[in-house]
């Protein structure tokens, strides 16, 4: 990225307070503890916390300026005044040395500014969006296109305001394709995020009910994600999941060329058949466009059918060649608590900590229904569901009731909601625990699993889930 603090104001619509328009920035950086000698430092007004009161240490830690919305009295003396009338002064000459911008917004500049360096380079990009399976399928995605490509990806989860523009400001001019997750949490953000990287090529995992809360309703969760479509470049393509109901209504407008995959005959890309290797993996058999091709992934998910279908959809207008496409898919390795395989002793361990909703959960119950040995599933809350938070957690005891399992432990604040769904369901009272914390989940545990157990554990992020699977693998590393 060659940019300069002169291209940085054009881009924003800021203005230089401070500094040279030729001098040149090496990097961008929102976080004052990880920026760089040579960064640009943007001051991000989040909801914990003001990126204004770190601008000294971003300063003091290499920033060769910043950008920020307030800038008050003298540069030599003030860069931020709290709103207690608490002053930071900046005396040193590294911070007397330092270049200045000033806009309206930062976090709205930051995204201008990711922008204007999308439209620089021009490389083709594919953004994912959908309620789940986004970061595996962007994984899968990048996977396949680096066997024969130099690929920008997401770093993890980065799918946020800050987070895509941060994986945009990383575009060199090696890269050949760049590939982008995109997630939401209220309304207006994917139309936000859409319009700053511009895709050529858009797919949608599935709508579900995640994040339910900020929206009200699945329709408006829908409507939400369809503003991805929306924002296709010129002769852009989307990938269409045909086995959603919502599909029909794409297909109707003749104006925009689409790919589509699922279990549908007419597909693109048609998952034929899977078998399932109990919690080794899952080899699945794909028809693409009249040709075979059979992958086998690592992680046993049942949900890898539908993510490996998109993923091959989406490379499939890169001309991607099948042979890539099926080494690529065989290369990738799961994402950390996306049910990740891990063994503790004589327990296999299902850790899909990472998130959950409605749909991964029941995704994730199939998956432990056809592991070998007795079956435990260990289930944290739902989260961000609202209204149908009660609702939701009844109805998945009840899947769980009919999943195959032999132990259902339930874990939080709707913990015995989940439980009375599943013996409202047929589940023996004797097979379903409910607690409130994860310690105590954890001491359960310890009595309750024998040798040859398959565990699931799984939850919303802020239930800490991952706890449980840290405690179960200490427990066998003391013995």
């Amino acid at each position: 990225m060659a940019l300069t603090l002169g291209d940085i104001v054009a881009a924003t619509g800021g203005r230089l307070l401070k500094g040279s328009a030729e001098h040149e920035v090496r990097g961008i950086s929102t976080d004052s503890r990880s920026v760089r000698s040579g960064d640009l430092f943007f001051a991000i007004r989040g909801k914990r916390h003001d990126g204004h009161r770190f601008v000294s240490a971003a300063l003091d830690n290499g920033a060769c300026g910043a950008v920020v919305e307030v800038f008050i009295d003298d540069v030599y003396r003030d860069i931020y005044r709290e709103q207690a009338g608490k002053e930071q002064a900046v005396g040193d000459e590294r911070r007397r040395d330092s270049n200045i911008v000033v806009v309206g917004d930062t976090l709205r500049a930051l995204g201008d500014l990711a922008s204007f360096i999308r439209k620089r380079h021009g490389v083709p990009l594919v953004a994912v969006g959908g309620s789940s399976g986004k970061t595996t399928t962007k994984e899968m995605i990048a996977s396949i296109l680096s066997r024969s490509m130099d690929v920008l990806k997401t770093p993890g989860n980065m799918n946020n305001l800050v987070g895509l523009p941060l994986t945009l400001a990383a575009l060199k001019s090696s890269h050949e394709v760049c590939v982008v997750e995109l997630g939401i949490s209220e309304p207006g953000e994917m139309k936000r995020l859409a319009a700053i990287c511009r895709p050529d090529i858009a797919v949608i995992t599935n709508i579900g009910t995640a994040h339910l809360e900020g929206f009200g309703s699945v329709e408006r969760i829908r409507s939400e994600k369809m503003e991805l479509y929306s924002s296709l470049r010129p002769g852009g393509v989307r990938v269409v999941n045909i086995d959603e109901p919502w599909v029909s209504v794409l297909m109707d407008d003749e104006g925009i060329e689409s790919v589509t995959f699922g279990r549908t005959g007419g597909a693109d890309v048609v998952i034929k058949d899977f078998s399932t290797e109990e919690t080794d993996g899952i080899s699945v058999d794909y028809e693409v466009r009249g040709r075979r091709i059979r992958v086998r992934f690592r992680s046993p998910l049942f949900s890898n059918t539908y993510n490996g279908a998109a993923s091959i959809a989406v490379v499939l207008p890169l001309e991607t060649d099948i042979v890539d496409i099926r080494e690529g898919l065989e290369a990738f390795s799961p994402p950390g608590g996306r049910m990740e395989v891990i063994r503790a002793g004589e327990w296999t361990i299902l850790d899909d900590t990472y998130n959950a909703n409605p749909d991964s959960v029941v995704a994730a119950l199939k998956t432990l229904g056809a592991a070998k040995g007795r079956k435990v599933a260990v289930l944290g809350d739902m989260l961000e569901l609202g209204e149908l938070t009660l609702d939701a957690h009844r109805d998945i005891g009840e899947f769980a009731a009919g999943s195959g399992i032999d132990l259902l432990i339930a874990v939080g604040r709707w913990a015995e909601v989940v439980g009375d769904g599943a013996v409202t369901a047929g589940m023996g009272k004797d097979r379903v625990y409910s607690f409130e914390g994860n310690e105590e989940t954890l001491d359960a545990l310890r009595s309750l699993l024998k040798e040859g157990d398959t565990v699931l554990v799984k939850g919303s992020r802020s239930t800490r889930m991952e706890e449980v699977v840290e405690g179960l693998i200490r427990s066998k590393r003391r013995r």
